[in-house]
């Protein structure tokens, strides 16, 4: 199961990544000297594959650069870690940690401490390929820099539905147009479902007002509309108001065509597509305003003893190279803008290649989800 705060692919662990040799690059000691980098990123068994497989090989073939990876299960300690980055930094000492994978909410309370390095295209070259306006870099108030993401998308039966929606309102039209084909999974057990929930409350409060740091609940009396909204659509949900538990019971509902439209993960469906779990008509698209996403963001500490090296691996990270790998292994969406990716990437992600909208911050997550437990989910028809 996904948590709905998400950073793309469950963060259940975490690889250190040391490099123990470098080239004389963007700054970097030449062959011969030693200049330890160590990356921390969070990511579950399939993104330590990909660095372990595909990455780091091709990183090593490209620069001379000799990695080691170490692989900490669970992903236990981000909070600790950041602790440590802090306290270096307050008794003017270095860290080891060199690149650092986190939630941007994390990045964003370190950011007041002055602990992190602004990356930009002066000391980064391929930071010029990335979005600064992208929720994610934005939360982590300009410090973090995205290089995989995901997002929630539209995904529709193109047998039964041969003109899909295409903004959210087209979506509330077309279920109560098709009574029982439409679901989506109960927020509190998944991504996709409190997607469509966190959508539904910016249609009558701004993204923005629940996006940062800062909290008021008195700004959820916005939401009332919303929730009414969605109460009124339960009648018309599969099987007269039925929630799945999860994101996969989505799919498979759709898989065995018991529904013809639901909000899914773009990687997870998009995977699912690959290995044949999903009939060939099921399509997917981002709507207008666009579902809520995520993006692992790494952020390289100022106080880094190797941050020239960090920066080096970071920028070969977001070359088109490097991007086009994270993306194919793991359907997601690159770090840098769709349009420095090659044309046969760009043309598979077509419908979805698009921003995503912001999460809101998990206090307000929090609030929402019982909310919308109690007013719609638990309320009468």
């Amino acid at each position: 199961m996904r948590n709905c705060f998400r950073i793309p692919k469950r963060t259940t662990a975490f690889l250190a990544v040391v490099v123990v040799s470098v080239l004389g690059l963007y700054g970097i000691p030449a062959r011969g000297q030693m200049a330890g980098v160590t990356l921390y990123i969070s990511g579950d068994t399939n993104i330590q594959e990909m660095f372990d497989k595909d990455l780091l090989p091709l990183f090593e073939r490209e620069t001379s650069v000799k990695t080691k990876m170490v692989f900490l299960e669970h992903g236990q300690g981000a909070e600790s870690i950041l602790t440590k980055i802090i306290a270096a930094k307050r008794t003017g000492q270095q860290t080891d940690v060199d690149l650092y994978e986190t939630q941007p909410t994390f990045i964003a309370q370190g950011s007041s401490e002055g602990i992190w390095t602004r990356i930009t295209k002066d000391n980064m070259a391929n930071a010029a390929k990335v979005d600064p306006n992208r929720p994610e870099v934005l939360v982590s108030n300009g410090f973090g820099i995205p290089y995989r993401g995901s997002s929630v998308v539209l995904a529709y039966n193109s047998k039964y539905v041969k003109t899909p929606p295409r903004t959210y309102d087209e979506i509330l039209a077309w279920i109560k147009q098709n009574p029982g084909k439409f679901t989506y999974c109960d927020p509190q057990t998944c991504g996709s479902g409190a997607a469509f929930l966190y959508v539904a409350l910016y249609k009558y409060g701004k993204a923005e007002d629940f996006s940062g740091l800062t909290y008021d609940q008195a700004r959820e009396s916005a939401w009332e509309p919303a929730l009414q909204l969605l109460r009124s659509l339960k009648s018309n949900i599969y099987n007269n108001g039925f929630y799945p538990n999860g994101n996969v019971a989505v799919l498979q509902l759709l898989g065995r065509e018991n529904i013809y439209m639901a909000p899914v993960w773009s990687d997870q469906g998009m995977s699912y597509l690959d290995q044949g779990l999903l009939p060939k008509d099921i399509k997917l698209v981002q709507v207008s305003p666009p579902f809520t996403g995520g993006d692992s963001a790494i952020a390289i500490p100022v106080h880094a003893e190797h941050q020239a090296s960090g920066l080096m691996f970071l920028n070969w990270l977001l070359t088109s190279k490097a991007q086009t790998i994270v993306v194919n292994k793991l359907a997601g969406y690159p770090g840098i803008d769709w349009k420095y990716m090659p044309k046969d990437v760009r043309d598979k992600f077509a419908g979805i290649a698009q921003n995503f909208s912001p999460l809101p911050n998990a206090k307000y997550q929090a609030d929402a989800k019982r909310l919308w437990q109690e007013k719609v989910a638990g309320s009468g028809q």
